[in-house]
């Protein structure tokens, strides 16, 4: 009896770590987004189209790199998966570092009227959005988010 109430638990507990949940990463994304097109807007009414590409442009160069890192990290969950997770974060973290490079550096290349000033603030506005925001994401493994 005591091995059949013993399994029982196991198996809820098994049930409970199968059912984890993502946590709710794409809200930074969205707020990155938002963010990114606030300040281009703000840019290009109170200063000039110049400015405001180069901020989408820097805004566009944190989201992006940060939409690849959030689909490798957060592909797979569970204890099963652990090195899979381990992987996905490390590909993605690197993957992530890879790809702002390339844009940074086809932005300062290819770009012709280009405001560096105004493409690092973007970049790091919009980072910091995306700081900021996964303060605010609350998680819950079982599935109750906020």
């Amino acid at each position: 009896m005591e091995d059949l109430i013993s399994n029982e638990k196991l198996i809820l507990k098994a049930k409970f770590v199968t059912n984890l949940k993502t946590p709710p990463v794409y809200k930074v994304i969205v707020a990155q987004i938002i963010a990114t097109s606030i300040l281009a807007t703000a840019s290009l009414l109170l200063l000039d189209e110049v400015v405001a590409f180069s901020a989408l442009i820097g805004g566009l160069i944190s989201v992006l790199p940060n939409s690849y890192f959030v689909f490798q990290a957060f592909r797979y969950q569970g204890a099963r998966n652990a090195d899979k997770v381990v992987k996905g974060f490390v590909r993605g973290e690197l993957g992530k570092i890879g790809i702002t490079i390339v844009l940074f550096a086809l932005s300062f290349t290819l770009v012709d009227n280009l405001n560096e000033i105004s493409l690092i603030i973007g970049f790091v506005v919009v980072h910091f959005a995306g700081v900021i925001m996964s303060g605010f994401v609350g998680y819950s493994p079982a599935g109750n988010n906020t």
